[in-house]
């Protein structure tokens, strides 16, 4: 999914937060309150300054950091009593979970991360994508699930880019999105991975041949999820659940898969449009993400799946762990690098970012130091334009946790 702007202002108050830990402190009784308490004060600082900057903002931030010293959150712009507990859309942080599964089957011996998507499942007489005109996509035959996983395989991406207007594919969305053509008369359709990857054959559209080109692309993550389909047997959701939430503890996450589940369960942020003038989207049919953006989950659940996940004390062992970070591929994000559904920014750590209608997030892991931070705002600010958006969503998380980190070292 496309990475938006979060304003610097919103991650600022990390080194603010920080300053204050030292050694020294964190031995005196009352360390967790003052830290509370000056993460507090940073939080609503900050919302005031910048609701000065842009009158009538909608929405607020919320930070959780987890840290050998304890965890501390705090939110200000949204609802009274918010807690850690607040339901959120997470959008792109789902693709590591996609991963995860991914990764525990592969753990298991149920599949091979390096075998092409047209081998046959071992044990099995049933190969890993369905050989029908379906998954007929381009370069099928060449593909991995390795390549999938890291946005290395060039499928298209029907969920961002709209189909080309050279297709002579006889369709009537050409040079139109999709997802947005279909949701224009339906809202409420619910997507599959059978109809989503179905366009991208039927257009013969894609980026690149595997391995030539590095390519974010939400449409090879929901060829992963038909993957993880056929190789468990289960729902893409029921496997995310039985394996994954159940046993990270994670009581408080969800994956929608229906376009009529549109509501977030309570207590929840809302959602918000600002460009600057303000819409409420906090509804939304999530079901064309399953897979690649459809997590709903909360600041706890989350920093508790990355710090779990990365120190390998999940579902995946260390050994796992440490062979999929150590193999990065080539192709770079930016100043950061995309391994098995999880991006490296150096010196900072491993995690995600996601952007939804209205939400944005990023967790954040260094498993070296201990440091864990969740943080996401209830609001697209859309007023500075897009590119600014993405330069702000990367470079200011970035800056604030590098200077975080350092304070705390």
């Amino acid at each position: 999914m496309k990475k938006f702007f979060i304003p610097f202002s919103v991650f600022i108050l990390l080194e603010i937060f920080l300053i204050g830990c030292t050694k020294k402190n964190l031995e005196t009784p009352t360390a967790d309150r003052l830290i509370q308490e000056k993460l507090q004060t940073s939080v609503n600082q900050i919302m005031a300054q910048y609701t000065t900057k842009y009158p009538g903002f909608p929405g607020g931030i919320a930070i959780q950091m987890v840290s050998k010293s304890g965890t501390y959150f705090a939110a200000s712009g949204m609802e009274a009593g918010i807690t850690d507990q607040v339901h959120f859309r997470a959008a792109s942080n789902t693709k590591t979970f996609t991963s995860t599964a991914i990764l525990l089957l592969a753990q298991e011996g149920k599949l091979q991360i390096d075998a092409k998507i047209i081998d046959t499942i071992p044990g099995t007489k049933m190969t890993y994508v369905p050989l029908n005109p379906q998954y007929n996509i381009p370069y099928r035959s060449q593909i991995t699930i390795r390549d999938l996983l890291q946005h290395n395989a060039g499928v298209y991406d029907i969920s961002n880019d709209s189909i080309p207007i050279t297709v002579t594919a006889n369709v009537p969305y050409v040079g139109q999105n999709y997802l947005t053509y279909i949701g224009e008369t339906d809202p409420k359709h619910s997507f599959t991975f059978d109809e989503l990857v179905g366009v991208v054959a039927t257009c013969q559209i894609s980026y690149a041949a595997p391995r030539v080109k590095h390519k974010y692309s939400n449409t090879g993550y929901s060829i992963l999820g038909k993957i993880i389909e056929r190789v468990s047997g289960m729902s893409y959701g029921q496997f995310i659940t039985e394996r994954i939430f159940k046993p990270m503890g994670m009581t408080q996450s969800s994956m929608p898969f229906t376009g009529s589940d549109q509501l977030i369960p309570t207590p929840f942020a809302r959602g918000y449009y600002y460009l600057p003038a303000t819409k409420e989207c906090t509804q939304s049919n999530i079901s064309a993400n399953v897979a690649e953006g459809n997590l709903i989950t909360t600041p706890d659940d989350l920093s508790r799946f990355i710090r779990k996940l990365l120190r390998g004390e999940g579902v995946l062992t260390i050994t796992t762990v440490n062979t999929i970070l150590k193999n990065i591929p080539a192709g770079p994000l930016g100043d950061s690098r995309y391994a098995c559904g999880i991006t490296f920014v150096p010196n900072l750590g491993w995690g995600h970012d996601g952007a939804h209608e209205g939400f944005l997030s990023r967790m954040v892991t260094d498993p070296d130091t201990d440091i864990t931070l969740v943080a996401f705002t209830n609001t697209w600010n859309l007023a500075g334009g897009m590119s600014t958006i993405v330069e702000q969503l990367t470079n200011v998380l970035d800056e604030a946790c590098l200077k975080a980190k350092v304070l705390v070292q």
